[in-house]
């Protein structure tokens, strides 16, 4: 009779565990199933003169994405087939650091995606030529070195030549004057945001 009620009872224990650890797994498979993954944002300049851009991206398992600026909710959008996009996003002058969220039709919150940095640029970059000075005169060797300093992350052209530009902003460049009398040369420095600032120098030169 022991034996009998025993058999039974360890088989009513096992079906006891079974169950437990069923309903312990279907609790991590349900959780695992929602929780929200943060939204990935397609690439973005570094630095930009445009005051409003297009930010898109993909969110695969959230009904909405809210975008924050500086850590504060601007707006938030529907996705479809996953994928977001906040049209004429409104930049403020200077670092705008942006990071969205994924939200479920019940309300859960996924984490803040990472952030991405972009800089509001309206300023051209300053440009200031030192050497050879407007109107010089040129003899002989026709290759003329122009120097002079910019911003550190600038690029300087001169007649579509790039010149050297080092940490501090000084650059230099040598170019030839093509012909014989006066010759008119273009720099031009142009910042990554898209601005620029030009300068002409009038050469002459005589053989």
């Amino acid at each position: 009779m022991l034996f009998t009620v025993g058999l039974k009872f360890l088989g009513g224990f096992a079906d006891f565990l079974d169950s437990i650890f069923k309903q312990d797994e279907s609790q991590k498979t349900s959780a695992l199933n929602s929780s929200l993954s943060a939204p990935i944002i397609d690439s973005l300049p570094k630095a930009t003169n445009e005051e409003r851009i297009t930010i898109s991206g993909f969110s695969g398992n959230g009904s909405n994405v809210e975008i924050y600026r500086n850590s504060n909710k601007i707006d938030q959008t529907d996705t479809y087939d996953g994928r977001f996009e906040f049209k004429d996003f409104l930049l403020n002058r200077g670092k705008n650091e942006i990071s969205l969220k994924a939200v479920s039709r019940n309300g859960e919150s996924s984490d803040f995606s990472k952030t991405i940095t972009v800089i509001l640029d309206k300023e051209p970059p300053k440009l200031e030529i030192s050497t050879p000075e407007d109107e010089q005169h040129f003899s002989g060797n026709n290759r003329v070195k122009i120097m002079g300093k910019t911003e550190p992350e600038a690029q300087v052209f001169a007649q579509g030549f790039l010149a050297n530009v080092n940490s501090n902003g000084d650059f230099e460049i040598t170019i030839p004057l093509e012909s014989e009398g006066e010759n008119k040369i273009e720099i031009k420095a142009s910042d990554e945001a898209g601005n620029s600032e030009t300068k002409l120098l009038r050469l002459h030169f005589k053989k």
